[in-house]
């Protein structure tokens, strides 16, 4: 059995406990998907509009990820690069959880609570990352750390999908969210791992790419979007969304000119900028699908145990085939698979399941079965992009940038979002545009195909990259991509 678990596992060393405890919490935290849900709709009463007006501030922190990283590196709270983060980012989310356990009733109460949530979690993930490699003594070593990482964050969602809706039928939403408090406090206290770690030599960030302040520079703009996010909200300033969106996309695109891109990789950040981008449908659907289909907390629990696990497979399966095709490639047959797969969602609404004679239940978890890979794919392409671009000594803070970029792409997706529940006017009291709304949705998923000949144009003037590996995130050269979202 031992020999089992070693063969598995590696030489797992105490100093990677932190880590691996910190990606488990992160993918767990989805434990609070289906209370999430449940407590927008019956306790805030929200239309899928403001859902979604909530949903584009709670992603915003994900693209400031280069501040969180550059101030771990360069400003040490007390002496400590890594484990005051870790702790501070912990104390976030786990005051977040607190609020949401608590007399949280307002939207304004609960985009605080939520936006503490995933500013921690955005915390702890940058500090494991950077941990990552600190506590690697070999790139052997480094490699076994990222494949056991994607490892604990894959089976950290995994191990609350249908936990998620039987907290919340049980215990409720806030019971939910209290039980949740207790990933943050273990993250906390797993840093007393981290005294056995001996620290890998790490390139100097006073050389290459960040050398003449340019880490101070990145500092600068990510908090300077932050700020101007802030204030706008505070001082309810109309069109708040939309100045922080353009301004974010600006100061992004002028830092990664500073950092050095190409024009490729220029051309493949806006195709895949468009892709993610595109809206979704909202809650809205998941109102109706409660209100009229009758989905409760534990069959939305195994809706999410069943996407979890498939899409885990999905993304073992078709691995090795996707890294040796063009982005292109793959973003092409992602849009084609993704629009087909939604075609079922629409019947539903549209009675589609009475004219098979089959519960709705029932054809929400065939399409929930086929659909779910392409979750974990649409991070492929991003994947790619990075390994063929980072500048050598500077991968992560390079990753942190375009993932920055390419979650900003997902604020926007949620600000479309609003826009179309807005125009449709989709209510938890009117539904009857649903299926316009859905069918539009459907139609503006294609959009990014149009982009995709600039893509193609591009990838056959330029070399091969090289391939990383979608478990380990690693290139075939042994360069670590520490990056997670």
């Amino acid at each position: 059995m031992g020999h089992v678990v070693k063969t598995l596992l590696g030489g797992l060393r105490l100093a990677w406990v932190p880590i691996l405890v910190t990606y488990f919490c992160y993918g767990a935290s989805m434990v609070t998907a289906v209370a999430d849900i449940f407590f927008q709709k019956n306790i805030l009463h929200l239309a899928p509009a403001e859902s979604a007006a909530v949903a584009f501030w709670v992603t915003l922190p994900w693209s400031m990820k280069m501040v969180a990283g550059v101030a771990s590196d360069i400003y040490p709270i007390f002496g400590s690069r890594r484990v005051a983060y870790l702790i501070a980012g912990a104390a976030c989310s786990l005051g977040g959880f607190a609020m949401l356990a608590a007399r949280v009733d307002t939207r304004g109460a609960y985009l605080v609570a939520t936006l503490l949530v995933a500013v921690g979690f955005m915390v702890q993930d940058v500090v494991a990352d950077a941990l990552s490699v600190e506590v690697a003594r070999d790139d052997e070593e480094l490699g076994q750390i990222q494949t056991l990482g994607r490892m604990a964050l894959l089976a950290g969602g995994i191990s609350v999908g249908y936990l998620s809706g039987w907290l919340a039928d049980t215990i409720g939403s806030r019971g939910t969210f209290a039980a949740a408090a207790a990933l943050p406090a273990l993250v906390a206290l797993s840093v007393v791992f981290l005294r056995s770690a001996p620290p890998r030599a790490v390139p100097s960030r006073a050389e290459g790419p960040l050398a003449g302040g340019r880490a101070h520079l990145v500092m600068a703009v990510g908090l300077a979007y932050a700020a101007l996010g802030v204030t706008l909200e505070s001082l309810g300033v109309r069109f708040s969304k939309e100045i922080v969106l353009i301004v974010s996309i600006v100061l992004i695109g002028l830092l990664l000119k500073r950092v050095g891109i190409s024009r490729g990789v220029a051309v493949a950040s806006i195709v895949i900028f468009l892709f993610r981008a595109t809206p979704t449908v909202g809650q809205g659907y998941s109102f109706w699908a409660i209100d009229r289909l009758g989905f409760d907390q534990r069959f939305l629990g195994v809706l999410a145990q069943v996407s979890a696990v498939v899409g885990l497979v999905g993304l073992l399966v078709f691995r090795k085939t996707i890294v040796k095709r063009p982005v292109s490639f793959t973003l092409l047959w992602v849009v084609l698979a993704g629009a087909v797969l939604y075609l079922p969602n629409i019947g539903l609404f549209y009675g589609l399941h009475e004219r098979l004679g089959v519960s709705a239940r029932t054809l929400a978890f065939i399409d929930t079965t086929i659909s779910a890979p392409l979750a974990q794919l649409t991070m492929v392409p991003m994947l790619i992009l990075i390994a063929k671009t980072a500048p050598r000594g500077a991968e992560a803070t390079m990753f942190a940038i375009m993932a920055s970029l390419m979650n900003l792409a997902l604020s926007a997706s949620q600000l479309f979002t609003e826009y179309l529940n807005e125009l449709f006017q989709v209510t938890q009291r009117d539904y009857s545009n649903l299926g316009a709304l859905m069918i539009t949705v459907g139609v503006l998923g294609l959009l990014p195909l149009i982009a995709l000949p600039l893509l193609w144009h591009q990838e056959r003037q330029a070399p091969p990259p090289a391939a990383p590996d979608l478990v380990t995130g690693r290139l075939s050269a042994s360069e670590p991509l520490a990056e997670r979202r």
